[in-house]
């Protein structure tokens, strides 16, 4: 979800939490990162916090049943300012120091596998981990308003920028445009799939983006994108809709 580069759901409000920062999709959970803690969003009006540590999470991202996270100390938490990078493997319930802390204030992060791509919101930098967040380098100042980890190989991912995709090898030490017919907001990875938005918009590429198919269209503009493999999710104004069925319906 691009979130770093425009963020477009910031300080928006479901049910009577504020300042989203971030959705995000494990299985079949849905989760909202908030300047208040973790949330799972169970329907309209009907969120619920996770665990005990509250701080404001600016970053998350979600690797398979492992969740991370980014921001800032909550009132009364011993935990750093900033956090640095926190790793959750029960959902939420309770996290554990990774690295950078007091240091890095990850406003986008973004996981699949081993791998790890973070913006630091101090510096605006470009970091990349490809083992879990215990080692990174610097990549380049953040250009970027999207990135998904391809997952087939290390170091591939796909990038947006200027609403326009490219495919990064390497962790970004070559990028390769990828032309479409359309503008593109965001990117998601699922398997080998690719789900992308493009203003009112769902498309999904099988082929590593050479093709594309209007798959949804919604009344508004979608503002933000994310998937697990078994739930593709759009925040579409102050709503956030779900499908179980691959993007095909959504409700």
């Amino acid at each position: 979800m691009s979130l770093f580069s425009a963020p477009s759901i910031h300080a928006q409000s479901f049910d009577s939490v504020t300042h989203i920062h971030s959705v995000k999709v494990i299985g079949k959970k849905i989760l909202i990162g908030t300047h208040e803690g973790l949330f799972v969003y169970k329907g309209p009006n009907n969120m619920k916090p996770i665990g005990k540590e509250r701080f404001d999470i600016m970053g998350l991202a979600i690797s398979g049943k492992t969740m991370y996270a980014s921001g800032h100390p909550g009132k009364g938490s011993k935990l750093p300012e900033p956090v640095g990078l926190l790793r959750s493997d029960d959902e939420g319930i309770t996290w554990k120091k990774v690295s950078l802390q007091g240091e890095v204030d990850f406003h986008f992060l973004e996981a699949r596998g081993s791998e790890i791509y973070g913006v630091d919101a101090q510096t605006n930098m470009l970091l990349y981990s490809s083992n879990s967040g215990k080692v990174w380098r610097k990549v380049e100042p953040n250009q970027f308003s999207d990135i998904a980890i391809s997952g087939q190989k290390l170091g591939d991912s796909f990038v947006i920028q200027d609403k326009k995709l490219m495919k990064s090898s390497g962790a970004f030490a070559d990028l390769s445009p990828i032309k479409t017919a359309f503008p593109i907001s965001e990117i998601e990875t699922v398997g080998r799939s690719l789900y992308a938005s493009s203003r009112k918009s769902i498309f999904k590429s099988l082929n590593q983006g050479k093709a594309w198919k209007k798959i949804y269209t919604f009344d508004i503009e979608v503002s933000g994108l994310s998937s697990s493999n078994d739930l593709l999710v759009a925040v579409v104004g102050n709503q956030i809709f779900a499908s179980e069925d691959g993007g095909e319906s959504f409700k």
